[in-house]
């Protein structure tokens, strides 16, 4: 039994470590403010990186945005990590702001509610912490799954950040509404 809490407990620290280490470098950023960081990144993005192009295969969306207040496609995987984390611990920071991002398209249905929904699974650096980000795409008119990607397709998701509660359920979550929605090649 003790054998089992000492492996349990080396597990939970090698992915504790795992996460927290800057992959280029090797060192680790948990000095830092995850503030001062994600500023420092996206000040640096902003001016030093261009914006990808991506493909336009699926050109069903209504909603076009000209920019986003956080272009998560031009951030490093760690920045990616550490903003969609900022925006689970801190959403009202975020409320409002437009968000682009890629990932993979994953949907699941809950009984409780009776309904589909919907995510771009974004990996950070070491692909060991996929973080979901639930997105409803343009007015939530589009029939799942005849209008929307196959399981596991690389998207493009830009929408803005908003929280809602579901009836009856005291939780609150995170999402991207009037979202636009491109495969990504």
């Amino acid at each position: 039994m003790r054998k089992l809490k000492i492996l349990i407990a080396c597990a939970g620290i090698l992915l504790v470590t795992g996460c927290s280490k800057n992959v280029h470098t090797g060192k680790s950023t948990a000095g830092n403010s995850v503030n001062n960081v994600i500023n420092s990144q996206i000040a640096e993005s902003s001016e030093a990186q261009s914006i990808k192009a991506f493909s336009t295969d699926l050109v069903k969306s209504k909603n076009s945005y000209d920019s986003a207040d956080y272009d998560l496609t031009t951030m490093s995987g760690e920045m990616v990590y550490a903003t969609v984390y900022q925006m689970m611990t801190n959403p009202d920071k975020y409320v409002g702001k437009v968000f682009k991002m890629d990932g993979t398209f994953y949907s699941s249905y809950y009984n409780s509610t009776d309904k589909y929904y919907h995510y771009c699974i974004i990996q950070d650096a070491t692909a060991c912490c996929a973080q979901g980000m639930e997105f409803v795409w343009d007015d939530d008119s589009h029939v799942y799954p005849d209008d929307y990607p196959a399981e596991n397709s690389n998207i493009v998701v830009t929408g803005v950040f908003e929280t809602y509660r579901e009836d009856g359920d005291k939780n609150l979550y995170c999402r991207l509404s009037d979202a636009s929605l491109e495969l990504d090649n």
